[in-house]
């Protein structure tokens, strides 16, 4: 098998290198990755069967990668911080090593990738999501109904038909009501898409998930990008414009 290695950090890839090369496995390492920027670059254009990666690199996280591109090749991660683990299986992960990991760790993982091949998809055995036909909504998920945002001491409880839209902003994200108002939710935009109904809400770029209901206006914004315009104005008045990957999946979560 073909794989690749994101890791930014020399001792650690030379040491996954080595355990790999000396597995009971036919691997072949197909290139190494140090940075978000190099990724993103190389998986434009190449492939392979399985992906180690590390979270936290010099110039961002991996977890940008895997969203921006919406890489379908099986990952298996080794970090160092559990608090990704969540988090990194909404993206196709096999497994999440914590370092230091050990040879007999790394070949079960890697068993579990052949495992999933075996089987043609992957399992709930390893809590991710198996595929849906193109054009269709997956509506056998409960879905979140209410978010809990503060203000001052005052807590409230925000119904899902409430919400306009979330919007992500350096580390912080926030949530925007149909009445105009905006609150700072404790979530990240990765974790919270799996949360949402998909029928209603579609995360249109790294940035913004809308809801359907709270879109006022879908025009052109330029050959290749759509803009929307919400009923209620985002306080800094961001251009929302539906990133150019997701056009195609916008026009049929449209049409449903």
């Amino acid at each position: 098998m073909e794989v690749v290695i994101i890791e930014d950090e020399d001792l650690a890839a030379v040491s996954l290198e080595n355990l790999l090369l000396k597995s009971n496995f036919d691997i072949r390492i197909k290139a190494r990755l140090e940075s978000v920027e190099d990724s993103l670059e190389w998986f434009k254009s190449n492939t392979c069967d399985l992906i180690f990666s590390d979270i936290h690199l010099g110039d961002g996280e991996s977890l940008e990668i895997f969203e921006t591109l919406d890489i379908k090749i099986p990952i298996i991660f080794t970090t160092a911080f559990d608090q990704y683990a969540i988090q990194s299986f909404q993206f196709f992960a096999i497994d999440y090593l914590l370092k230091p990991y050990n040879k007999e760790k790394l070949e079960g993982a890697i068993q579990k990738y052949l495992d999933t091949q075996n089987l043609g998809s992957f399992s709930n055995e390893n809590n991710t999501s198996l595929p849906t036909m193109p054009g269709t909504i997956k509506e056998d998920m409960v879905y979140q109904e209410r978010f809990l945002v503060s203000r001052g001491k005052q807590l409230i409880s925000v119904n899902n038909r409430q919400v306009a839209c979330f919007m992500a902003q350096d580390k912080y994200l926030f949530l925007f009501t149909t009445s105009g108002e905006s609150y700072l939710y404790e979530d990240t935009i990765s974790s919270l898409t799996d949360k949402l109904s998909k029928k209603h809400f579609f995360k249109i770029n790294r940035k913004f998930i809308v809801r359907h209901d709270a879109i006022k206006n879908i025009v052109m914004y330029s050959k290749n990008r759509i803009k929307i315009e919400l009923h209620e104005t985002v306080s800094n008045d961001e251009l929302i414009l539906v990133s150019s990957k997701n056009n195609s999946e916008f026009k049929k979560w449209l049409n449903n």
